[in-house]
């Protein structure tokens, strides 16, 4: 497989926005997800209709379409994880006592 400019493009792209279901999930804001979700469903629907001349409700197009669905929950859920993580990372700190 080659790397053209376009599969970078695509590829840098799908970073960005899988950085931004991350970012969401550690922030744990609901609505920032629900917008970057229907950004990305819409970038790939895009993607798929004028690049590749697929149909919106083929098989392979409405699979393609879930994939992102899971991808955004599964980038969220991270996220957010790592959220708690950090919170309770800086709860469980020790205080040194001051003399």
């Amino acid at each position: 497989m080659t790397l053209t400019p376009t599969l970078v493009a695509l590829l840098a792209v799908f970073a960005l926005w899988l950085i931004a279901c991350i970012w969401a999930g550690f922030r744990a804001r609901v609505l920032w997800f629900v917008i970057v979700l229907v950004i990305g469903l819409s970038l790939n629907a895009l993607w798929m209709v004028f690049g590749l001349n697929a149909r919106v409700f083929e098989p392979h197009a409405l699979l393609a379409q879930l994939s992102v669905v899971l991808y955004a929950v599964g980038g969220f859920g991270l996220g957010w994880l790592l959220g708690r993580a950090v919170t309770r990372w800086r709860e469980s700190r020790i205080d040194t006592p001051r003399s």
